[in-house]
């Protein structure tokens, strides 16, 4: 039997998607868990939050057992407390799925163009570039604008291998430099692809900008032939790509006096900025039903038993297929220069990025779709006067929720430390680890923990965290020793501090275990915390009238944050 398509799954699954209330409710429930600084592990004695009940469960586990929690189901450990059962479950329940979908029709990179990409980062311009593709031929795009393009990787895959134009938008001159000389050195100063240096801000200010420079740039490419090429050429994974012949495009310039349409901020009647938070313009609507589920297109993480359940993207709706039956051989539409559709992406939008560039796509018609992969989520801008995020929440079904729960339990709030946790790795790669690698682990975060607890009792300066990183983890004795001889004191104001961090060695070694008892349990709410923030930035487009999709694009043992937010005006 043919594994299910995405949206199948999407239509199976949608009755039984995570409600914002349940969410936050979890994460308030089980905030001991998340809401600490690592190096204050010995400072806070986080261990003493764990319930009474798990205490004997958790610590009598195997390295092996330890390692399956996380994937285990609540009906598998009969011996487990309630509590312990019910944490488990709900944790599962809550999160979205992260198997990565089946991408038709992706290409092979051409060899050149592979140079000086990991193979993580490969692996995500491969996949990527085809979920582009995708969504910019639904939505009748003919130039990306990649926001973040860094050194420009993804968007030459997508003008070689696809043909479309881009224009390449990095913060960091030095970034476009390096663009800029990559693209030369593979041939492609051919007016097909220009790289803007500009800094996304959610102000009116910036947004006027980035459309007179995004416009100046989409007014100067040239319309490519690589879209007839890539459609001729075969889109098997070991295909040949394109002939050096074919690596110019020939088509003359658009007219230097034609400009794009990039409408005003004001251009979409839907869409009227109704509250400012601080530096962040939210726009909102009402929405009646107070569930994730009333405004997303996500499918469950867990299947019946413990199989991966597979899925196929197709972003395409029955309409277009029947048209063309084979997507893969419909060439990249050109348009005039009025008409020219922008689909905007980017891969790895830090902190504020992707909040940032949901404004902007709701705000400027000539963007017609959206395809993002966010991460570094602690990043995003804090205010600690009002304890909030400028940001989170963006939907107004995730702010009512947020709002009615911190107005029951005053004292607590989510903070960046939580989001961090949501930014790190998830469970695919702490199933793999080792007796050694969990050592490891534990020497790094107890001795940095009994750091910080010396700090506090010593009641001195920290040190600098270049002097922490380059010390000595492999005895508590060396660690110290590297430590402390970076500190400005006497000889004997030294022997003193390392007797003083002996001491504190010995009254919590007992609490080690606990370490990795309590990274386990983080492991099991590292994706609720994600599935908010990404449910949170779906609602919000939602609310807007805009077709959306979170998509997991990426095997998350290699590239952990693979959930794409994908989304579509018409």
């Amino acid at each position: 039997m043919a594994a299910p398509t995405y949206h199948d799954l999407v239509e199976k699954t949608s009755r039984d998607l995570p409600k914002f209330q349940d969410l936050l409710q979890f994460l308030y429930e089980f905030d001991w868990i998340h809401n600490f600084f690592t190096t204050r592990f010995f400072v806070d004695e986080v261990w003493r939050h764990v319930p009474e009940e798990w205490h004997s469960v958790l610590v009598a586990m195997s390295v092996e057992e330890l390692n399956n929690l996380p994937f285990e189901f609540h009906q598998d450990k009969p011996h487990f407390p309630d509590s312990l059962r019910r944490f488990i479950q709900m944790s599962h329940q809550l999160s979205l799925l992260r198997d990565q979908v089946n991408i038709l029709e992706k290409k092979a990179i051409d060899p050149n163009m592979k140079r000086g990409m990991s193979p993580k980062k490969l692996h995500e311009v491969t996949n990527m570039s085809a979920v582009v593709k995708e969504t910019a031929a639904k939505a009748g795009c003919d130039v990306i604008v990649d926001v973040g393009s860094g050194l420009g990787y993804l968007g030459q895959v997508l003008h070689v291998s696809y043909g479309y134009s881009v224009v390449g938008v990095e913060g960091c001159s030095g970034h476009v430099e390096r663009a800029e000389r990559r693209s030369a050195k593979q041939d492609l100063q051919n007016g097909c692809i220009c790289n803007v240096t500009f800094n996304l801000e959610q102000t009116r200010e910036h947004l006027n900008t980035f459309q007179d420079r995004v416009s100046e740039a989409v007014r100067n490419l040239k319309p490519c032939v690589h879209s007839q090429t890539a459609v001729n050429n075969s889109c098997q994974v070991d295909s040949k790509l394109i002939s050096e012949k074919d690596t110019k495009c020939q088509a003359g310039a658009l007219s230097p006096d034609v400009s794009p349409n990039l409408d005003n901020i004001n251009s979409r009647k839907h869409v009227s900025p109704e509250r400012s938070c601080g530096n962040c313009v939210c726009v909102l609507k009402d929405v009646t039903d107070n569930t994730a589920g009333a405004v997303l297109n996500v499918s469950r993480m867990w299947s019946s038993g413990n199989e991966s359940t597979h899925t196929t993207l197709n972003l395409h709706d029955n309409d277009n297929q029947q048209e063309h039956p084979e997507s893969g051989n419909v060439p990249v539409p050109v348009y005039s220069a009025e008409e020219r559709r922008v689909c905007m992406i980017g891969l790895h939008c830090c902190g504020d990025l992707t909040p940032t560039m949901l404004w902007y796509f709701l705000h400027m018609s000539t963007i017609q779709s959206l395809c993002l992969v966010s991460c570094c989520y602690h990043k995003m801008s804090f205010t600690e006067e009002s304890n909030s995020f400028n940001c989170f929440p963006l939907s107004e079904n995730c702010q009512t929720v947020y709002s009615d729960l911190k107005q029951q339990h005053r004292s607590w709030s989510l903070r960046p430390v939580s989001f961090r946790l949501a930014a790190q790795e998830t469970r695919s790669r702490w199933r793999t680890q080792t007796e050694a690698d969990h050592d490891t682990h534990v020497r790094h975060v107890a001795y940095r923990g009994l750091l910080e607890l010396f700090f506090m009792e010593a009641e001195i300066t920290q040190l600098d965290r270049k002097v922490i990183r380059k010390a000595d983890f492999s005895t508590f004795d060396a660690f110290s020793e590297s430590i402390i001889t970076g500190l400005d004191v006497s000889r004997e104001v030294r022997a003193d501090y390392l007797c003083h961090l002996q001491e504190l060695y010995i009254r919590h070694k007992p609490h080690f275990c606990y370490v990795e008892i309590i990274t386990c349990l983080q492991v099991l709410v590292q994706p609720v915390l994600e599935t908010l923030l990404q449910l949170d930035r779906h609602a919000y487009l939602v609310e807007h009238g805009v077709v959306s999709e979170l998509v997991p694009i990426f095997q998350e043992n290699i590239s952990p944050r693979n959930i794409a937010l994908i989304a579509n005006k018409h």
